[in-house]
């Protein structure tokens, strides 16, 4: 995959100085440094679309099923422990499409039935509901009905990104507006389609644009934004190539694709940028769809088809 022609007339944010170089990762057979994602669990789970999951603590895992409307509690020797539903004195509507790891024990979780974050303790009991007010272009602020996928940053700020705005707004923990970066402004892609942002404590920032199947990024704050591609295999002409994606603390990011050759693929970063590197772990040889989200340091990888969860380290 190459950079391509910039678009004229490239519209640029003020706080942004987006010059997107392009890194293009070839594939290199092993891991660097000595460590490798080792396999630290693996669990089979009950059948069901899974949007998100997260660790709820060390040891339990929450996998979000919207269309059955519960939350699944998984140990990591794969015994379910409980279903996570919301009640009232009654069973309430539930659809829980994003999720993430608290500071402590428990899970931040958006509900799209009631348009509303809530935070759930590690025995699954609902402690409080909040509204992410965003601003309208007219009158009082509007609690969001749908979110891509959120993060908790530094300070307790909620990160919550925005699909359909092409936006990655932050909340406080209120459901406040506190800040927002419109990435369709600020990057010079021409039909981007932000899916997801992972946001690191030293203000460094990973975006998913699934139009073209590439990581969009920033090391720090200050940072120049630059991207992440996979050259496409011979052969394979899926679209996009990058399925998913998951960013550690130290910037090491987790590539779903949809090359059956090399469905995960390692990234990790260097003095001169990233180096790629094939992740080996046994997956069905049949082309799957993938999730992967990196929670509580561990990376954790569902197949959409087929009910199965594994959970990684790098070590």
């Amino acid at each position: 995959m190459s950079c391509g022609r910039r678009p004229s007339g490239i519209r640029r944010a003020a706080l942004v100085a987006a010059s997107a170089a392009c890194i293009v990762a070839m594939l290199a057979p092993a891991a660097a440094a000595g460590q490798t994602l080792t396999v630290v669990a693996r669990v089979t789970p009950e059948s069901g679309r899974i949007v998100d999951a997260a660790m709820i603590s060390d040891t339990h895992i929450a996998l979000l099923y919207p269309d059955a409307g519960q939350i699944a509690d998984y140990t990591l020797d794969g015994k379910l422990y409980q279903h996570i539903l919301r009640e009232g004195g009654r069973e309430l509507t539930f659809r829980p499409t994003a999720c993430c790891a608290r500071e402590r024990e428990g899970l931040l979780v958006f509900d799209e039935a009631a348009h509303k974050l809530f935070t759930i303790a590690a025995d699954g009991n609902f402690e409080r509901g909040i509204d992410l007010a965003y601003p309208q272009e007219a009158g009082e602020p509007l609690a969001l009905a749908a979110v891509g996928d959120i993060a908790l940053g530094p300070g307790g700020v909620i990160d919550a990104m925005l699909p359909d705005r092409g936006v990655l707004a932050s909340f406080n923990g209120d459901g406040k507006l506190t800040s927002r970066l419109d990435l369709l402004s600020a990057l010079p892609y021409p039909q981007a389609v932000y899916t997801r942002a992972q946001p690191l404590a030293d203000g460094s920032l990973f975006v998913l644009d699934y139009n073209q199947g590439a990581v969009i990024y920033r090391r720090g704050a200050a940072g120049q934004f630059r991207r992440l591609a996979l050259e496409h295999p011979a052969g394979i002409d899926a679209a996009p190539l990058l399925q998913d994606f998951a960013v550690d603390e130290g910037g090491n990011v987790l590539l779903a694709t949809a090359d059956p050759a090399a469905p995960l693929v390692l990234l990790r970063p260097g003095e001169k940028g990233y180096t790629s590197h094939r992740v080996k772990i046994d997956l069905p040889r049949t082309p799957q769809r993938f999730g992967v989200r990196y929670s509580r340091g561990r990376f954790i990888l569902w197949l959409r088809e087929t009910p199965s969860v594994i959970v990684l380290e790098l070590r």
